[in-house]
């Protein structure tokens, strides 16, 4: 059997400082079977400069020659790639290059449709022009031993989380749910589910458009409770640019570029061209509920209206929740479902009320863990953190894969790597 490629994306646009660091996490993998793609949405920055300083066979700069969506440009980097797996990370981001062989490892003996794992989180303490940025938790990393060295477990994504999905009970799922975004997916999966030829993804954020249409459609997948990647959170994040803020925000800058970038795209979900997130999922479901004929499944309207309705208030300033309530009432009126929307607007607002067994889950994984500062020789970005990462897991995760007994031992020597860095 041949040994598989993997294609690791980075789409950019105008963060080359971030870049630079996110763009080596990738170069310092030891495997000569990968190909790293920068594709760049036509920055105007030094992003390509950044590409052109690395001397690496492996490496691939691609750029759109014009500012293009999201979707279209990690679908036009989908495309262009040649691995039989893809994944996707962030400018901002990193992935463990240490790490890799063991992802590599459970792809070859599984071969399954996609794998989804549990990313670690990091904040950059500084922006582009040194300032400081996110406060005390920032350049640090918390480890957690309940999400380490997990064996891998295999699911349908279908049978484990359609209900959840048709519910609205988005929470139940998300963190271990498929995903291209910090998660790896093979390309007969996306070749085999597209809507249409070469079009991989077909609603505005692609990595709720897979992870929604792996859900409907089910498939082999693998879930591991191990970190390959780390989230990488800055002061330009997307994620962080969605949350509401108001137009004369300075932070929603990064949230209107992408609403901009949207207009010319033929591939808007079916609401239209939104930035609100909680709109933009479900918007994600009812697009997809309408190109996947296959599909017929209906999901619960009134909890997934109530959603949308209460976030937009709880978070929204007033026009722009307006915007939001009246693009609902306008699509209730369009699929004959005012009744279910009125009835959502009438639903109390309740609180996600945690369980005993929820609670006692969450200390435990409190409890075995610990936070260590990341800097290394003076720095402390999205590449030092990675490093030392990659110190404190060492090989254990190869010796969990060879005998899953060692899990609880594995994590005790990974602690005491942590100590000496500390």
């Amino acid at each position: 059997m041949k040994i598989l490629k993997i294609s690791i994306i980075i789409p950019t646009r105008e963060r080359s400082y971030y870049l630079h660091y996110a763009l080596q996490t990738a170069l310092e993998i030891d495997d000569e079977n990968i190909e790293i793609i920068v594709s760049d949405n036509f920055s105007k920055d030094e992003t390509k400069a950044v590409v052109e300083k690395f001397s690496d066979s492996r490496l691939k700069y691609l750029c759109t020659h014009k500012r293009v969506s999201m979707r279209e440009n990690f679908n036009s980097a989908a495309l262009k790639s040649t691995g039989d797996y893809i994944i996707f990370f962030g400018d901002d981001d990193g992935i463990l290059p240490g790490q890799f062989k063991y992802l590599r490892r459970i792809l070859e003996e599984h071969r399954p449709d996609g794998i989804s794992w549990l990313k670690s989180s990091y904040i950059w303490p500084k922006d582009e022009f040194g300032n400081e940025f996110g406060g005390k938790r920032a350049g640090k990393i918390r480890f957690y031993g309940t999400r380490t060295f997990g064996t891998p477990v295999m699911y349908d994504p279908k049978d484990s989380f359609l209900d959840s999905l048709m519910k609205c009970n988005l929470k139940s799922f998300t963190s271990v749910t498929p995903n291209i975004y910090h998660g790896c997916v093979s390309r007969a999966f996306l070749e085999k589910n597209a809507s249409e030829r070469n079009v991989f993804f077909d609603s505005t954020i692609p990595d709720a458009n897979f992870r929604f249409r792996a859900i409907m459609l089910g498939g082999n997948f693998i879930h591991l409770d191990h970190p390959f990647s780390i989230n990488g959170d800055s002061a330009v994040s997307n994620g962080r640019a969605h949350n509401g803020y108001s137009t004369d925000d300075p932070r929603a800058k990064p949230a209107d570029e992408f609403h901009q970038e949207n207009e010319n795209d033929p591939y808007l979900n079916i609401f239209g061209n939104h930035k609100f997130t909680p709109l933009l999922m479900m918007a994600t479901l009812e697009t997809l509920r309408s190109k996947i004929i296959t599909f017929d499944k209906v999901p619960n309207m009134a909890n997934w209206y109530s959603y949308v309705y209460n976030q937009s208030k709880i978070s929204l300033p007033d026009e722009t929740s307006k915007i939001v309530i009246k693009s609902l009432k306008d699509y209730a009126i369009k699929t004959s479902t005012l009744n279910e929307l009125n009835v959502a607007i009438d639903m109390p607002m309740t609180k996600n009320k945690k369980t005993v067994k929820k609670i006692l889950h969450r200390i435990k994984t409190i409890m075995s863990s610990f936070i260590i500062v990341v800097k290394k020789d003076g720095e402390n970005n999205i590449l030092s953190a990675v490093n030392i990462y990659d110190e404190i897991l060492g090989d254990s995760y190869g010796y969990v894969l060879d005998n899953k007994e060692m899990q609880k031992k594995e994590w005790t020597r990974a602690k005491k790597r942590a100590k000496k860095i500390n």
